[in-house]
């Protein structure tokens, strides 16, 4: 029953993030409130391009602590998408935006 409430829950958030995004806005990024902290949406004309509900690269199922943490990613790997790169990011690229949304 959990798990079919913690969906619908996830189905309404990002629903709200496409209504966000989608006032002509080519691609955005989006942070967003999961189980134990934050992930966060990569959007293209309404359209979920990247649902990152966890700390990647880190290993196991780690939320962000914060919604800045995850931005901080997300917004490295939106700027990834646009400048043509594959949207991977290694582990010192995300040390780097962790540590920075800390400042």
């Amino acid at each position: 029953m959990r798990s079919i409430l913690s969906k619908a829950g996830m189905s309404l958030l990002l629903a709200a993030c496409l209504s966000a995004c989608s006032s002509g806005k080519k691609m955005c990024c989006r942070a967003v409130q999961v189980d134990g902290g934050y992930g966060y949406v990569i959007l293209d004309r309404g359209d979920t391009l990247i649902y990152q509900p966890y700390i990647p690269v880190l290993g196991g199922r780690q939320p962000f602590r914060t919604e800045q943490e995850a931005l901080e990613v997300g917004q490295l790997v939106y700027r990834k998408l646009r400048a043509g790169y594959p949207p991977t990011v290694d582990r010192a690229e995300v040390e780097r935006c962790l540590e920075r949304a800390g400042e």
